[in-house]
Formats: structure tokens, C-alpha cells, sequence
């Protein structure tokens, strides 16, 4: 299995703006080798999103990268080689919680992330 590319974007805070609100910027980080798998197609729940698909996939990291990453909580995942925009935060998938990593592993991926979005 050689995996597909992914853009992990995280959010930081920039600055204040002229309200004293903070102010943030995503900035996106390319990680190669991620196995992507489509979970359940079925239309969402009214209580899931009432107006529209609830799009799911789970994601799994390599090691090689998951070693020196932060926590994916509070992230956004593109699928670049599935056509997502890594520059486009609104566009991406969020991810579900905070995913943490399997040891020991047994498998060149070592972390698995449920990423969502409600379109409607």
C-alpha cells in the first residue's frame, strides 16, 4: 500500500483585531502516505445536519509522521489527491476528537482519524 497525500491545516492565533477579538490564520502541512477510506454514505440524521450529507472519512497517519506531529485536535484535513484545496480551511474536513496514536503498532500507520463535514 503506498497511500495518498493529505494537507493537515492548523489554526493559530495571529493578533487582535480592532475589537480586542482574536485573529487566526491556518496554516496547512503536506503528509504523504496516508491511507484514506470512505466511511458510511448514508444521508446524515436530522440531529447529525439537518440540511444536508454528513461526509465521513477515516484517515490513517504514517509513524514517520505521527513521531514528531502535534495532537490532531482542533484540526483540519484536506484530500489533496482526492482534489481538496490545502489552502481552503472552510473546504476541508474536521477532524473528530482527538486521535491519538496505537503502540506498538504493528502496521506502518500508527494513528487513524475520523474527519467529517456537514454539507447543506
Amino acid at each position: 500500500m503506498l497511500g495518498e497525500e493529505v494537507a493537515v491545516l492548523r489554526r493559530s492565533q495571529t493578533g487582535t483585531d480592532s475589537m480586542g477579538e482574536p485573529t487566526y490564520e491556518w496554516a496547512a502541512e503536506l503528509v504523504g502516505g496516508c491511507l484514506v477510506r470512505p466511511l458510511d454514505g448514508s444521508d446524515a440524521t436530522a440531529a447529525d445536519a439537518p440540511d444536508g450529507r454528513r461526509c465521513e472519512y477515516r484517515v490513517a497517519f504514517p509513524k514517520s509522521w505521527t513521531a514528531t506531529a502535534a495532537p490532531l485536535a482542533g484540526c483540519r484535513v484536506a484530500l489533496v489527491a482526492r482534489g481538496m484545496d490545502a489552502d481552503d480551511p472552510d473546504g476541508a474536513l474536521r477532524v473528530s476528537g482527538s486521535p491519538d496514536r496505537t503502540a506498538p503498532c504493528p502496521t506502518r500507520w500508527d494513528m487513524a482519524a475520523d474527519v467529517w463535514r456537514a454539507d447543506g
